[in-house]
């Protein structure tokens, strides 16, 4: 008994986080997000803070040795996504190969965030005082919006 509630448990919250992404795909339209900019939206930020030709040179550098890393671990992601909708949408699907499927999905997503990070991090040492304190307040500002927008689609 208690096995099969935690793999009703496991399909329930595979499909809600396919769901969840279904929804988050479909909106964003063609050229829109990381894609568009290159560097997984970076550069749209750093746009903000007035950077010298020098730090620009030097972010480009930074993102263009990061380039195939990031589409590797961003086509990893997208494969993995569909083997879970495969999975997720079969007429007999598994509970426990869902939930595989969705852990693997969920790893190489962490290992796409930690290499976003370490990039951010790289590109935070050409920044001055001033720009790093004005970007935090700008990812701050965006994680409220992310926030208000979250809690407005639950209620």
């Amino acid at each position: 008994m208690k096995k099969l509630a935690i793999r009703n448990s496991a399909l329930a919250v595979a499909l809600m986080f396919t769901l969840g992404v279904t929804l988050a795909s479909a909106q964003d339209g063609p050229g829109s997000g990381h894609h568009k900019m290159g560097g997984f939206g970076m550069m749209r930020g750093l746009s903000q803070l007035n950077l010298t030709d020098a730090q620009k040179n030097n972010v480009h550098q930074i993102l263009d040795a990061r380039k195939a890393t990031f589409e590797s671990l961003r086509q990893q992601s997208r494969a993995n996504w569909d083997a879970l909708r495969t999975v997720s949408e079969s007429s007999t699907a598994d509970p426990a190969t869902v939930g595989a499927a969705f852990l693997k999905l969920k790893a190489s997503r962490q290992a796409l965030c930690a290499e976003r990070e370490s990039a951010m991090q790289q590109i935070r040492s050409v920044l001055t005082t001033e720009q790093k304190n004005q970007l935090d307040t700008m990812k701050q500002q965006r994680m409220e919006r992310f926030r208000d927008r979250m809690g407005s689609q639950g209620s």
